[in-house]
């Protein structure tokens, strides 16, 4: 079955410039009037309002958005050293208690023999330690890090119990400090037992107070909220960006809206601390100003919405009546351009409009006609070229059948001869007595086992077929006798005097079916691939003189494979058809491919079956 989809060449030559004509009165297009109404309705006002709005507001509110960040910034600044204060001191807790120095004294040495941790130790540290760090949120973990290797954390159960240099790299920073407070920016915690990334710290070196032998160090982790509660109690509006700085311009803290765009303008607000050493800034960009002008600018949105009103109530009562002809005249255009060749606009006026629907009615009968004319001949003849390319196949295989049964006979082996006879009545109902150009792959496969089976009685064991095609594909819809050909070309051309092993198997490839006929016979040769391929793919055809002696007369051969793979393209189009590989050692594979169609037939059942009925 043929299936056409639209008109190609004759929607390509309607596609042809239109040139606007001349006239000799004055001629003011609709667009130069659409342009002129919109300019002085909508245009004017709001050139003129915006233009009075941006200019009393722009400075004011700038000016004022940056007083109010100097506040936000100073106001930062001054809870964040208070907040500081706070950890500096709870860092120092530990050089109070008599307990917790008794302990890091123990394990003050950097060998292993006091490495192990009693549980007394662990007891009294932990619960120190725990005191510490009660009704603080915004606290991740305190812990107390000896100098023999030893970890203790208010978190019993996801902080290790030892340490080394590998986990420490932030150690160097606070031995630097050389016993102040260091403020470690984001780094990796692999003291957890699972390893945590981008921790915010402070942390000191404990030292014996007559000594200033170095105890340990206490380091306090803090999580994501331990600067944003200090920001969110003053900004409360959230406008803008804020980051948070330490030493060496690393960044500490980063507000909720991320980091600043490099393509956007940002007024900018800052306070430094010379406590902490900590830098505060403020980015508020300049787009945030237009916000206070937007009771202006909805007014301007008012004036702006009634001039289009207005514009658009004056271009339909003026031009009305000269729109509806030619949305009505486009709106056929669109029918006929979907492939309705019947549709024909009405004529309202008679005017240039009413011409040009006259000759669009016209133009589309003859293209009508001209459709009609050439595609449903080119149909047909395509039709016919199909059958043709079939009825070649059918004596083909007649002829070879009956000299085999003719040699049969000839040798008085009756009992092989009613074989034959009967397999061969059966191919016959299945070629002649049905017309159906489309059948089931188990249709094909019944077909070719009894040809095997002739062939086997007339070649005996110098013939090993195999079918290895799974039941899935069994009602699959190909085009009738494309299988048949194959194995015939085989028995003709690739049998030598050694065995002819013979496969027929069925797959998929990226959702096509790919049919296939693989023996190890004679192979081709180079020059005979050549000629092949130019008879499958260049359309060249083979001289008529190549022919053989045959039980009734000359026989043509050698179009059983270019028929098959002209039915598919006919049927299917590129990329379908028949492909050779002889890349093998010995033989050569010669595969269909062809769309996956699982149709249902007019009859329930395979052809097998509905022949067997009749």
């Amino acid at each position: 079955m043929l299936c056409w989809s639209g008109y190609p060449e004759f929607g390509e030559a309607v596609r042809m410039p239109f040139r606007k004509g001349s006239n000799q009165s004055i001629y003011v297009p609709l667009r130069t009037k659409f342009i002129v109404l919109f300019c002085l309705l909508i245009t004017v006002p709001f050139l003129v309002i915006g233009t009075i709005s941006y200019k009393k507001y722009t400075a004011g509110v700038e000016r004022s958005t940056v007083e109010l960040s100097n506040q936000v910034v100073s106001q930062i600044n001054i809870n964040l050293e208070h907040y500081i204060k706070e950890l500096d001191r709870l860092t120092l807790t530990p050089l109070y208690d008599e307990d917790m120095m008794q302990i890091l004294r123990k394990h003050s040495g950097s060998g292993s023999a006091n490495t192990y941790l009693t549980t007394d130790e662990t007891l009294k540290m932990n619960l120190f330690i725990s005191s510490l760090a009660f009704d603080r949120g915004e606290i991740e973990s305190i812990l107390v890090f000896t100098n023999d290797g030893g970890i203790f954390s208010n978190l019993d159960q996801s902080v290790r119990k030892r340490w080394d240099r590998s986990m420490a790299d932030w150690m160097e920073a606070v031995e630097q400090e050389d016993g102040g407070l260091a403020i470690l920016p984001p780094h990796a915690a692999a003291y957890y037992t699972e390893a945590k990334q981008g921790i915010i710290s402070v942390a000191r070196v404990i030292r014996e107070p007559y000594t200033n032998d170095m105890l340990g160090i206490v380091k306090v982790d803090l999580t994501a909220r331990g600067f944003g509660s200090i920001v969110s109690t003053v900004r409360s509006s959230g406008s803008g960006l804020l980051q948070i700085t330490g030493k060496n311009q690393v960044m500490l803290y980063s507000g909720p809206d991320g980091l600043p765009d490099s393509s956007e303008s940002y007024i900018t607000a800052s306070a430094h601390s010379s406590y902490t050493g900590l830098k505060v800034t403020s980015l508020i960009p300049r787009t945030q100003l237009r916000e206070d002008a937007r009771e202006l600018t909805n007014s301007t949105l008012i004036v702006s919405i009634v001039a289009l009103m207005a514009a658009y109530a004056a271009a339909i009562l003026l031009s009305n009546r000269l729109i509806k002809p030619i949305a009505h005249l486009q709106s056929k255009m669109r029918q006929v351009k979907r492939g309705l060749f019947l549709e024909r606009a009405t004529v309202t006026t008679s005017d240039e409009i009413g011409q040009l629907t006259e000759g669009f009615n016209t133009m589309i009968g003859e293209i009508d006609r001209l459709v009609k004319e050439v595609y449903e001949t080119r149909l047909k003849e395509r039709e016919a070229e199909l059958l043709a390319l079939q009825s070649q196949i059918h004596p083909h295989f007649l002829y070879n059948t009956l000299e085999m049964v003719n040699m049969l006979a000839l040798q008085g082996n009756t009992r092989e001869l009613s074989g034959v006879v009967t397999s061969l009545g059966k191919l016959l109902r299945y070629t002649v007595g049905h017309q159906e150009q489309m059948v089931y792959v188990l249709d094909e496969v019944r077909f070719v086992e009894a040809y095997l089976r002739i062939q086997g009685m007339r070649l005996g064991d110098k013939l090993q077929a195999v079918i290895h095609i799974d039941s899935s594909f069994d009602y699959c819809v190909v085009p009738k006798l494309i299988l048949q050909p194959l194995i015939e070309n085989v028995i003709e051309h690739a049998m030598g005097q050694d065995t002819l092993q013979l496969a027929l198997t069925a797959s998929v490839e990226e959702e096509d079916l790919v049919l296939s006929v693989k023996d190890d016979g004679l192979g081709i040769t180079g020059e005979r691939m050549q000629e092949l391929e130019e008879q499958l793919y260049v359309n060249k055809s083979r001289p008529a003189t190549e022919t053989e002696q045959g039980g009734f007369g000359r026989i043509q051969k050698g179009f059983a494979l270019r028929n098959v793979h002209q039915r598919l393209r006919l049927l299917y189009g590129e990329p379908y058809g028949l492909t050779l590989d002889h890349t093998a050692e010995r033989g050569v594979t010669v595969s269909l491919r062809l769309p996956m169609n699982w149709e249902a037939m007019n009859n329930a059942g395979p052809a097998g079956d509905r022949q067997e009925e009749t």
